[in-house]
């Protein structure tokens, strides 16, 4: 059951950011063959995809009677899937009201670890010991 869900999650997730999506209007494309196949019986899957899919296809033939459907075939339109929008922040300034002296505020204590005795270090890390 895991695996199917993983499954369909990642399946869903391809489909709706990569043009895997795209994948899904093969039946049109089988369709809109067939129908091809009827007006011209001599037309071959090497001929009606090179028609369709060589080149430009707005140059090859621009605007024939089934242009709306060409139009719906597979990677014929292709659209942004998935797009990232990167926003740079103003710098932010703060400015103090109050202005504090240097020479006024305390002391700052620096920290030294060549002065702390490793004792504590030696009882912290023991091996296991057998009750």
């Amino acid at each position: 059951m895991r695996k199917m869900l993983a499954i369909f999650f990642l399946s869903t997730y391809l489909i709706s950011t990569t043009e895997l999506g795209q994948l899904l209007k093969f039946p049109m494309l089988v369709e809109h063959y067939f129908e091809h196949k009827e007006k011209n019986p001599q037309i071959s899957v090497m001929e009606f995809l090179v028609l369709h899919y060589e080149g430009n296809h707005l140059e090859n033939h621009p605007h024939d009677d089934d242009y709306d459907q060409d139009q719906k075939l597979p990677f014929i339109m292709h659209g942004d899937v998935l797009s990232f929008c990167f926003v740079y922040p103003q710098p932010l300034f703060f400015e103090s009201i109050h202005k504090i002296d240097i020479r006024e505020s305390s002391k700052v204590v620096s920290f030294d670890d060549a002065f702390i005795s490793n004792q504590f270090l030696s009882s912290i890390w023991q091996p296991p010991r057998s009750c």
